[in-house]
């Protein structure tokens, strides 16, 4: 089957749950997408094809508008507030989380589903796809207010290798920014922290730059 049938097909499959929770298909864009004033959620597919199988990797996102506007007012390139991998996320509800976890699940590719050339393996993909949508709608729940975003990531301790954001340097932004917006009495501790990180860590200098612009763009957030 071709990609564009395999997008097809597993959107399809997903129309009743996507109808049922307020969700809209992007065909284009390979999503389900739902928004709410400051907040959009949903579920988006990346995939790889390699020779004669299509790999489907399923995850589930929240982005607040807030976050994302001073990330862009401050020239950092957010993707999402927060996301995960589906079956990432299945697996650390099963058996806890670990720094290797992620990495581990890549090599044995158990964070995406294969589909042969056969309508068989797509049917039965669609279902296994299906029964991920309880654990994106209990993610969205989870984190569907700014102080649950700070309490994902400015929970002591911080997770050097978070699985709900692309890497430690959105980590610091994000946490930093959620922090400062939901009124964290340990603000100030915590963007000392940051602000430790980013000076060590390897970043690149655009990032470091939009970080100090971020920490500037916040002390004068409640009279900007």
């Amino acid at each position: 089957m071709r990609i564009k049938e395999i997008k097809q097909h597993i959107l399809t499959g997903l129309e009743p749950f996507a109808t049922a929770n307020g969700f809209k298909i992007y065909k284009g864009k390979f999503c389900l997408s739902r928004k709410d004033n400051n907040l959009e959620t949903g579920v988006f597919f990346t995939y790889n094809t390699w020779g004669f199988e299509v790999q489907i990797l399923p995850s589930v996102y929240v982005d607040f508008k807030d976050i994302r506007a001073i990330c862009e007012r401050c020239g950092f390139h957010l993707n999402y507030t927060a996301f995960i991998n589906l079956r990432l996320l299945e697996k650390i509800n099963r058996v806890g989380f670990n720094p290797d976890l992620r990495w581990q699940m890549q090599c044995a590719n158990e964070d995406r589903f294969i589909i042969n050339e056969n309508e068989t393996d797509i049917d039965t993909v669609i279902d296994k796809i299906s029964s991920l949508m309880p654990l994106a709608l209990g993610f969205i729940s989870q984190t569907a207010d700014i102080v649950l975003i700070d309490r994902l990531f400015n929970t002591i301790p911080i997770e050097r290798y978070s699985p709900y954001c692309s890497g430690l340097d959105t980590h610091c932004i994000v946490g930093l920014i959620a922090a400062r917006l939901s009124g964290n009495t340990e603000y100030e501790k915590l963007r000392r922290m940051y602000e430790r990180i980013v000076a060590k860590e390897d970043f690149r200098d655009d990032t470091k730059a939009s970080f100090a612009q971020i920490i500037k763009y916040l002390d004068r957030y409640e009279t900007d």
